[in-house]
């Protein structure tokens, strides 16, 4: 006969036995308690299919596939479901008032730190995103791509024998366009053709000594755009300079360096506007480098910039029979695009990198980091205006 320690001993090694082979997310879970390369490596592939069926979404409009990849059981994660159902509405609504068509959408991960928490595995990563769409009236469509890259926090949970995203937190290149955006069932609506379509720019690359190089400019722009599709540099930002995201944003201090570092455009510095450069890298710059209020008005203060036209998107960008070239198109290669959200308060800076098939405007920019991305994109909130500033 058992003793009763033995008969415990016994029942409790069933009950073990039992949850392991009932409960395959806590055994997934719980092997991640000291994650190696390999279990890294899994965890990337799960994130990157979750991101890419999402994507997929973006494409087609269908929000449907999202609820199977995302939990929404608990607060966070419905909130999360939410968010994203708001940007494949937003991203539908911003293509077809422009007659354009994505064609795909891809994203691709790099997984910086794996934390187990219990019950759930948080993921540091980055996301870069390649966007390829075409005007779809074209006789004769030609593809763009874009590329955005953005840092995440990611939960990943086990539920129904697979992992799904319980939350996940970043700076999203949306955000400022979603207000107006509800995760709930909308009627379709006849969407306005804006029609926008200017004369293909080229860059002159004939600099005179001293004077603003564009062309260096963007370059500059494009190898240290971070962690979007296109980049260079390894997706990294240059390293002599500070990076000030989680600071206030890190928009500002790259669109100075683009203009004003020596492999960049060259534009002097003075005792306003610097960035003394340090042996150890990691240098923060002036007020007006870094600040955006302060980049602003020192452009214009200066003379090294001019105000071409502040407005709205339509007040800027839409012809019309009075104004058949509108104010946007007036910029050119290495101008700046200066975003005001409500009256005064000046959040975001941007360089005009390249041009689409249509002619419109492409920019560069940091914090949520954008390589070639359609001006306006992510900024379709009724308080925003924007400052198109020209570079002397």
């Amino acid at each position: 006969m058992l003793s009763i320690s033995k008969q415990y001993k016994i029942r409790f090694t069933i009950l073990i036995l039992i949850i392991l082979i009932i409960s395959p997310s806590f055994n997934a879970v719980a092997a991640l308690k000291t994650p190696s390369e390999a279990d890294k490596e899994i965890l990337r592939a799960e994130v990157e299919k979750i991101y890419n069926i999402r994507s997929s979404c973006l494409v087609s409009g269908d929000t449907s596939p999202l609820k199977e990849v995302f939990d929404s059981s608990k607060k966070l994660g419905k909130y999360t479901l939410e968010h994203e159902i708001k940007r494949v509405k937003y991203l539908k609504k911003w293509s077809e008032d422009r007659g354009i068509q994505f064609k795909n959408i891809q994203s691709f991960v790099r997984v910086k730190r794996v934390m187990p928490r219990g019950s759930f595995v948080r993921l540091a990563l980055e996301e870069s995103y390649k966007f390829d769409y075409i005007y779809k009236d074209d006789p004769e469509p030609k593809l763009n791509s874009f590329g955005v890259g953005i840092r995440h926090t990611t939960s990943l949970a086990r539920k129904n024998d697979k992992w799904v995203i319980s939350s996940d937190w970043y700076t999203d290149c949306f955000e400022d366009a979603l207000q107006s955006f509800t995760a709930d069932a909308e009627p379709p609506s006849t969407p306005p053709n804006y029609n926008f379509f200017a004369e293909k720019k080229t860059l002159n690359t004939s600099v005179r000594y001293g004077a603003y190089d564009r062309l260096k400019a963007i370059a500059y722009a494009d190898k240290y755009c971070g962690a979007a599709w296109g980049s260079g540099n390894d997706f990294k930002y240059n390293p002599k300079y500070m990076d000030f995201n989680g600071a206030g944003g890190d928009c500002t201090n790259f669109v100075s360096q683009a203009l004003g570092d020596k492999e960049g455009g060259g534009l002097s510095q003075d005792g306003s506007w610097r960035c003394p450069l340090t042996k150890y890298g990691r240098a923060s710059g002036s007020r007006a480098w870094s600040n955006a209020d302060g980049l602003k008005e020192y452009l214009i203060y200066s003379g090294k910039g001019s105000i071409v036209k502040v407005g709205t998107f339509k007040e800027l960008a839409i012809p019309t029979p009075s104004n058949p070239d509108p104010a946007i198109s007036k910029l050119d290669f290495g101008d700046i695009v200066c975003y005001e959200k409500g009256r005064g308060n000046i959040d975001h800076f941007a360089l005009i990198t390249s041009f689409d098939s249509h002619g419109y405007p492409l920019v560069n920019s940091h914090t949520t980091d954008r390589y070639h991305v359609p001006w306006d994109l992510g900024w379709g909130d009724k308080k925003i205006r924007f400052f198109l500033i020209r570079i002397h």
